[in-house]
């Protein structure tokens, strides 16, 4: 089998993007777009992006962008504990 068989396979598998922002301690202009444009493009691919443990001043910006209104309730979490349980609890394998 060859590398880019399997990494297709993986692919298949593969629905969700989990950012952990607790170490991001501030972002920019050029910061918010680039998480738009990650968005974009994963979502061209049927993927979903999440965010977990956004602190203090990121979270200040992400608002006032109004970029955390794109990622909706099931979009950011408070922990990456409670993102996986809930995204694993929602998740369905298919056959």
């Amino acid at each position: 089998m060859t590398l880019q068989r399997k990494l297709q396979m993986v692919w298949e598998h593969y629905y969700m993007t989990l950012l952990f922002f607790s170490a991001v301690t501030a972002i920019d202009t050029s910061g918010l777009d680039t998480l738009c444009e990650l968005k974009k493009m994963l979502e061209k691919r049927l993927l979903q992006l999440v965010l977990a443990n956004p602190v203090g001043n990121v979270t200040e910006k992400l608002h006032q962008s109004k970029i955390l209104e794109n990622f909706g309730l099931k979009g950011v979490y408070l922990t990456v504990g409670e993102a996986v349980t809930d995204i694993s609890s929602s998740w369905k394998p298919q056959p």
